[in-house]
């Protein structure tokens, strides 16, 4: 079958690295989602709501900008399998933002009279079905698309630039529209446990929201916002009043109570939502068949 190169020989007393898991997993969770259009499981307007849910969880995470998906590949070992508090803002997850990259590649090959279908056949047939190198890849996506194709793949994976996926998307009938919609842990930039038991624990701090520059922390214990006695952070109306631009958070850290004064952005980055254009064109039908 279809593997990176270094597992050509697996050895099983120490760790096997590569820096292709973007490919063969990430690749891998696209088709997931994909054969269940195929299969009929789903029609177009449910797969799309799937797509948009993987399309948010990579934006929600900084991590996106810090690590290439090639080095995440490499250091599974160490940091994917080894989570902490920080993941989200140093790591990125090749599984699903593997998944982002694969769309982009099989949308740019169908503008192009190709598709990804093509290029997995195409290896599979020039590796009969062995052994894969990243230049094997890259050479594959450049004997169906070009050289400004296989440029674009190889810097998507070793950079951690946008992924254009919304010029894409776009130009193969899919529309691309903001919902203003967010959970306060969004507004916040906050992941956080809750129950009606335990209350509210803060997870992970993500870089660059109102928490991190407020001073929140991970496993910090919400107790209130605002004079609201919280046990679920949705829970207190009118939190996220338009004119509310400050909250002032109860917390327990380490027994300690600690209260913090969040300010609150005008707007939080909105989640994305995805619906088929009214005229698809040729590369939407043979993507989607809708």
């Amino acid at each position: 079958r279809l593997r990176p190169a270094e597992f050509a020989r697996f050895d099983y007393q120490r760790e096997n690295y590569t820096e292709l898991l973007w490919f063969f997993e990430g690749f891998t969770s696209y088709f997931d989602e994909l054969f269940l259009l195929r299969a009929g499981l789903v029609d177009a307007p449910r797969y799309l709501k799937l797509l948009a849910a993987s399309v948010n969880a990579v934006l929600a995470a900084p991590g996106r900008r810090v690590q290439p998906l090639a080095q995440a590949s490499f250091e599974a070992w160490t940091k994917y399998y080894r989570p902490d508090e920080n993941s989200p803002n140093a790591t990125s997850n090749y599984y699903a933002q593997g998944a982002l990259v694969a769309l982009c590649l099989d949308l740019r090959l169908r503008a192009l009279g190709s598709s990804l279908d093509a290029l997995m056949t195409r290896l599979w047939q020039s590796s009969e079905a062995g052994p894969v190198s990243e230049a094997d890849i890259l050479a594959s996506v450049r004997a169906l698309g070009g050289d400004e194709l296989a440029s674009d793949l190889h810097a998507w994976v070793h950079r951690t630039d946008e992924l254009p996926l919304q010029s894409l998307l776009e130009a193969a009938g899919v529309t691309w529209r903001d919902e203003g919609r967010q959970t306060v842990a969004q507004r916040l930039g906050l992941r956080v446990r809750e129950s009606a038991l335990t209350g509210i624990t803060v997870t992970h701090v993500l870089d660059g929201g109102a928490a991190h520059a407020a001073g929140l922390c991970a496993r910090d214990e919400i107790l209130g916002a605002n004079g609201w006695r919280l046990r679920r952070l949705d829970d207190a109306p009118g939190l996220l009043a338009p004119g509310n631009a400050l909250l002032q958070v109860l917390v327990s850290r380490d027994q300690h109570l600690v209260t913090l004064d969040v300010e609150l952005p005008a707007a939080g980055a909105a989640a994305v939502a995805l619906s088929l254009s009214e005229r698809p064109p040729a590369s939407r039908l043979s993507w989607l068949g809708a």
